[in-house]
């Protein structure tokens, strides 16, 4: 019992921050511990205190207590405030077992950001609004978690649970968590939680000063005259907060996965957004886009489906065509089968989050005779947002192989909503590699309207989502392993991993007059 009693003492003193005084009991040193609150104002390193300290036991139990009662003040404040019943809601998810601490102090550090963007009961009921605070919640939260998650004491607990990446463990929780969450789950958790708290009230008014116990017992009496009326009310807030949950799930996810890719492609910014890349074209255009003032100069090849079909038939080995490949043919030089006869081999310029295995390629000698990025993409005409470049693949067609391909001059590619088009006319090759890349399993995005999976063509849309050198989300595949044995690399093209930089792509939009 007295090594019990004195865990307990050093926890309560880890909450306060310093040794309780001679001249306050336990029982007040305890209800002291009750009155701190989780808001925006805390400075950071309060919070970061907060959430290492919770690492130990006793202490975790009395900051969820302590979670409950500030809800509590707020609610008393007004009983029907829906804010405060959805935010009671968010807290009594750290309740859930299979949390954990570090789990719960990661959504105390969100909710403490949250609170602030959530000013009407409109931010919480319409999902389009609450998808968008729970995002810059997230945006504001993310360094306070990092510095969470990198401590020495959450290291020490992450290399002895043997878990190599905090982030995704964090978010596969969160997202397992949500999964069963339900209107009565948290009724559940919120009752026992309730119950925990009545219970130490019961404790300590027997032994705090007659002052004090007057709180205490109006706290008391306040829980059990209105504990069921909140367990219930809070319920009907199980979606909004299972909403948020997504969101941050996948928000922590996608940080996980771009370090990896960072760690691993040093260099790469993110994918461009088509808008952004319009943008700068119009601002600054660059070296490898031509003005249009008239035709562009390698106009694309059309055939009608019947020619299609007859040029396969002619070619039954080669790789299947549709209108829209040979669209990617100039008409000046038109599209023609061959096959590449080894020793030989095809080259293909990449960026991490495009295909090593996809279908577009040149020979040897085009790829070698490459001086630079702005030739690739001028030659080949290959647009800023469908590949950012940066690295390439070799295919290796052995010794006494044969490999059919389609051949021919690249079509010219018109920039939508600009002047200038790509002007192409470099000979591109055409085949499907044997083996596709595998992807990685990126959380599943979030439809900011409905709170819901995003599916794409009915599967979910694993995409990362990247912030491009303009501020634009891009959401994107990512490249985990490349399968076809054939394919060798990724290797740096040394032509740099992007067209712009932040800083450049902020130079150069300064430059647009303004329309205001």
């Amino acid at each position: 019992m007295m090594a019990e009693a004195n865990d307990t003492l050093d926890a309560l003193n880890e909450v306060h921050g310093q040794e309780k005084p001679d001249d306050i009991g336990i029982g007040e040193w305890i209800w002291g511990a009750l009155q701190g609150d989780f808001n925006a104002e805390r400075s950071g390193w309060q919070i970061g205190f907060d959430m290492v300290v919770s690492l130990i036991p006793v202490v975790d139990t009395i900051c969820d207590l302590r979670d409950l009662c500030a809800n509590i003040r707020q609610y008393r404040k007004d009983t029907t405030n829906k804010i405060t019943l959805f935010f009671i809601a968010t807290t009594a998810i750290g309740f859930f077992p299979e949390i954990g601490t570090v789990v719960k102090s990661v959504l105390r550090l969100v909710w403490i950001y949250l609170k602030p963007l959530i000013k009407h009961a409109d931010d919480i009921l319409n999902v389009s609004k609450l998808t968008a605070a729970a995002h810059r919640a997230c945006d504001a939260a993310l360094p306070k978690v990092t510095e969470y998650l990198q401590h020495n004491r959450v290291v020490q607990w992450a290399t002895h649970g043997k878990l190599p990446d905090m982030y995704k463990f964090v978010a596969k929780t969160i997202q397992e968590a949500t999964e069963k969450l339900s209107p009565a789950l948290l009724g559940k958790l919120l009752t026992e939680k309730f119950n925990d708290l009545k219970s130490l009230l019961n404790k300590i008014r027997l032994i705090v000063p007659s002052t004090v116990r007057e709180h205490v017992d109006d706290l008391l009496k306040f829980v059990e005259d209105k504990q069921r009326v909140v367990t219930g009310a809070v319920q009907e807030f199980v979606q909004p907060a299972r909403t948020v949950l997504k969101v941050v799930a996948k928000r922590l996810d996608d940080h996980a996965w771009r370090a990896q890719v960072y760690q691993t492609n040093r260099g790469w910014i993110a994918p461009i957004s088509e808008a952004s890349a319009v943008k700068l074209i119009n601002a600054k255009p660059p070296k490898y886009v031509k003005k249009l003032l008239g035709p562009m100069k390698f106009p694309a090849l059309e055939m009608e489906e019947n020619e299609i079909k007859a040029l396969m038939k002619m070619h039954p080995d080669h790789p299947p065509l549709n209108e829209r490949l040979i669209e990617t043919f100039a008409k000046n030089g038109g599209i023609r089968a061959d096959s590449m006869v080894g020793p030989a081999k095809l080259y293909r310029v990449i960026d991490p989050s495009s295909d090593a295995a996809g279908i577009f390629w040149m020979t040897e000698a085009d790829f070698k005779a490459l001086k630079n990025r702005d030739e690739w993409r001028s030659k080949c005409a290959v647009k800023s947002e469908w590949n950012q470049n940066g690295w390439f693949v070799e295919y290796e067609i052995k010794s006494g192989e044969s490999l059919p391909i389609w051949r021919g001059p690249a079509a010219s590619q018109k920039i939508k909503g600009t002047d200038y088009y790509l002007e192409g006319g470099g000979e591109q090759v055409v085949f499907f590699p044997s083996g596709r890349d595998e992807a990685i399993q990126a959380m599943t995005r979030i439809d900011s309207k409905t709170g819901e999976a995003i599916l794409d063509r009915g599967k979910p849309d694993q995409r990362v989502e990247f912030i491009d050198v303009t501020g634009e989300v891009v959401p994107s595949k990512l490249r985990a392993r490349i399968t076809d044995p054939n394919i060798k690399g990724p290797m740096e093209t040394g032509w740099g991993a992007s067209d712009y930089t932040v800083e450049e792509a902020k130079r150069i939009l300064l430059t647009v007059p303004s329309l205001s």
